[in-house]
């Protein structure tokens, strides 16, 4: 448990003692709410992975964000973000516009990472998967990274909030 910060460590009359009074009372008041949340948000169900990614869905294209179909994943004339379950979980990821996708297969044949094609490539997908983090966190959603990837968010089950 933390420990209250009075407004006066060592009063000195009434009213700085009353001071105290009213800050102890607030912290106890406060201390009291978040165990009442944490009660509360225990006993919610989890949100079907079907709803979530449809949520998701909804989201990211209010952001403006282009959403690819989400079939087939691997399409060549589409790029944009794509959201899909896998295992149960929802799953946001981005597929490159054509223009840039061949860049990222020349330089995976030639094994280039320093080619112009190559940084441009890396540069656009890691700053797309930045400002996905950016606004699935801006949406309230808890994200991880894909494992064994560096690129890629799982997202969590939305946050609750009570209405107090």
């Amino acid at each position: 448990m933390a420990s209250i910060n009075y407004p006066y460590p060592d009063p000195k009359n009434d009213a700085e003692r009353e001071a105290n009074r009213q800050a102890e009372d607030d912290y106890e008041r406060q201390e009291q709410e978040a165990a009442d949340f944490l009660d509360w948000a225990e006993g919610l169900p989890t949100v079907a992975p079907e709803l979530l990614l449809e949520q998701v869905r909804l989201d990211l294209a209010t952001a403006g964000l282009h959403m690819a179909p989400p079939e087939p994943l691997a399409d060549e004339e589409q790029g944009g973000v794509v959201v899909y379950l896998d295992d149960d979980r929802v799953v946001v990821d981005r597929l490159p516009q054509i223009r840039l996708d061949p860049a990222a297969l020349g330089q995976a044949e030639a094994d280039r990472a320093d080619s112009a094609a190559g940084i441009c490539c890396a540069t656009v997908r890691e700053a797309m998967d930045t400002a996905l983090g950016t606004i699935l966190t801006g949406f309230r959603y808890t994200t991880t990274r894909r494992p064994h990837s560096r690129l890629g968010h799982i997202i969590g089950q939305p946050p609750t909030t009570p209405d107090f």
